[in-house]
């Protein structure tokens, strides 16, 4: 018996070649005898394309795509825990202390965020994402509105509300006010637990029709809202004088952060100037910036605002000192209140 293979490439048109799959051809010849001869031929198909095969321990898609998965379900049932232990400590905290907004823990919180991030996911959203779950935290806890200064023209107004609305969460309702004025009473009725206002500057307190609402604060007795936070929380190098920001106020008690800015009004004569009380201030140990000052028409004080580096209580002994210091010329120092300082992110 012999046995004979042959291979070959039969194309009949060669145009055609780059239209249709090859086809491989196999000749076999059987010559059992001498003069019979039997000839099979088939076609064999020849596939362009190698099928790609994973390496040896390289996870396949389809096994990603299922570890996300587990990675989702995981972060779903941390939240869904998450929310019922804020819903237990809502239960828990006394009905007289109020609101259970606390500014102080969530910088805290989100100061510790920023020394353990790592790796490529955008910390800018991660702020994003734990300011929701803070919102949702608080919504909870207890009844959590925030009323917020909408004022002209359009662009203004809805800066602000966006500004409110990433902050405190897109589903926290927003209470719009027309005037700083109405911002307070809603806060001060309990209408809101939380009030934004615009940053105190000069710039603004010019801008006023009426009194600015931080003077407001001075005259409004232990009961009165207090300075607790600064929108935004995170800037980044983008960030410019033109964009939104703004401050926040609640009937609670301040806290220290640990890294935070006081804001302290003065009552002083129209003698004294800047320059002088603040390098007091600095002797007092009390370093400070001018936020902003207010003049009335029928007074003859002049009240200024200032930024004080660090957590000044309530009583601090070194206001006492600086107006001791400075004789008649202060006659009245009023803790606002404080925030946290806001973290800047450099995104590379």
């Amino acid at each position: 018996m012999f046995v004979a293979l042959f291979y070959g490439l039969i194309s009949p048109d060669n145009s055609n070649a780059g239209m249709l799959p090859r086809r491989v051809y196999a000749n076999v010849f059987f010559d059992f005898v001498s003069r019979l001869h039997y000839h099979f031929s088939f076609p064999i198909h020849h596939c362009a394309e190698p099928m790609a095969v994973p390496s040896p321990g390289e996870p396949s898609l389809n096994s990603l795509r299922d570890q996300i998965d587990e990675i989702d379900d995981t972060i779903h049932d941390l939240l869904m825990r998450r929310i019922e232990l804020a819903h237990s400590i809502g239960k828990e905290k006394d009905q007289a202390q109020g609101v259970p907004y606390r500014p102080a823990r969530e910088a805290r919180i989100m100061r510790r965020l920023v020394a353990r991030h790592r790796g490529i996911f955008p910390f800018p959203v991660v702020v994003r994402i734990w300011r929701e779950i803070i919102a949702a935290s608080l919504s909870v806890e207890g009844k959590f509105v925030v009323s917020v200064y909408v004022p002209e023209p359009l662009e203004d107004g809805l800066a602000y509300l966006a500004l409110a609305s990433a902050y405190f969460g897109s589903q926290t309702p927003l209470l719009q006010a027309q005037t700083e004025a109405s911002v307070l009473r809603a806060v001060r009725d309990g209408k809101a637990a939380v009030g934004v206002l615009p940053i105190a500057s000069d710039t603004h307190t010019a801008r006023a029709s009426a009194e600015p609402w931080w003077y407001t604060l001075t005259a409004g007795g232990d009961e009165r809202p207090r300075i607790v936070a600064n929108l935004p929380w995170l800037t980044s190098a983008d960030t410019g004088s033109d964009d939104a920001r703004a401050m926040a106020v609640a009937l609670v008690k301040p806290e220290a952060s640990d890294d935070d800015i006081s804001l302290i009004a003065f009552e002083s004569s129209e003698n004294i100037s800047r320059d002088r009380i603040r390098k007091e201030a600095e002797r007092a140990g009390l370093p400070l910036d001018w936020a902003a000052t207010w003049t009335g028409d029928q007074q003859s004080t002049r009240w200024q605002l200032a930024q004080v580096e660090g957590f000044v209580p309530e009583g601090d002994a070194r206001l006492d000192k600086l107006a001791a210091t400075l004789g008649g010329e202060i006659t009245r120092c009023v803790n606002l209140g404080c925030y946290a300082k806001p973290d800047g992110w450099l995104t590379p």
